[in-house]
């Protein structure tokens, strides 16, 4: 049994090996928020209670008895010492120092299993989004429901899309809404608009449920690095 709800938010992102922001999106709540609940500043609702429990692989009565004890222990030490201040700098440049090492030593070994991200953008190539045509944002949708989003796009640049892919960012999980991965983009010309759409099945547990996806070859490397891509977010209940 971990000793609090710290402590069990680790061991599921280990046991898992998933990243921490996997996780946030599975509760339904903001990382701040989300943060407040494990650290045992904030109690949840009992939907976001269900949603982080099964995240963590506990049931209520232990989410309980951990959440107190994560209030406990914040309430013991509310900041952090100054050990901790001065040792933080000292464990990001070891951090640092090993992982340049590493990477000139793959660097220089030349094998074949470095994986560079291949860079496809265009200073020609432009897209901007028009509109929601199905779902708007904050659409209420019962769990275990099928549901379809299309998004209205326009290629504004000067560029022929061809081969293209709306890629899903967000991983996938049982607490989220599922959907393929990637879904091909019609060729569009210079000037012309397309709508691309996605078909979602809402997790079975109520909550927030947001998806974020880009454009991308079928390698998954990415046309618009730097913008931000189309989302979907539905309100999923009972």
């Amino acid at each position: 049994m971990p000793k609090d709800l710290n402590e069990a938010f680790n061991n599921a992102k280990k046991s898992r090996r998933v990243m921490s922001k996997h996780m946030i999106w599975e509760s339904g709540v903001s990382k701040s928020q989300f943060y407040r609940i494990i650290q045992g500043k904030e109690t949840p609702s009992l939907e976001t209670k269900k949603r982080i429990s099964q995240s963590l692989g506990i049931d209520n009565k232990q989410f309980d008895f951990l959440h107190d004890r994560s209030k406990s222990e914040h309430e013991k030490d509310p900041l952090p010492t100054p050990k901790r201040t001065w040792i933080f700098p000292l464990v990001v440049s070891s951090i640092l120092l090993v992982g340049f090492t590493t990477l000139i030593a793959k660097n220089s070994s030349q094998t074949s299993e470095l994986t560079v991200t291949k860079d496809i953008s265009d200073p020609e190539d432009h897209t901007e989004f028009i509109m929601d045509v199905t779902i708007p944002d904050g659409t209420t949708i019962p769990v275990n429901t099928e549901f379809v989003k299309t998004w209205r796009v326009k290629n504004t640049g000067n560029v022929v899309w061809k081969n293209r892919y709306l890629m899903r960012i967000t991983p996938a999980s049982n607490l989220l809404c599922s959907s393929p991965s990637m879904i091909p983009i019609p060729e569009t010309a210079p000037g012309e608009t397309v709508d691309i759409s996605v078909k979602f099945v809402t997790p079975h547990l109520p909550g927030s449920c947001r998806t974020d996806w880009k454009t991308a070859d079928n390698r998954g490397n990415l046309y618009y690095p730097d913008m931000h891509g189309l989302y979907s977010i539905v309100v999923v209940t009972d």
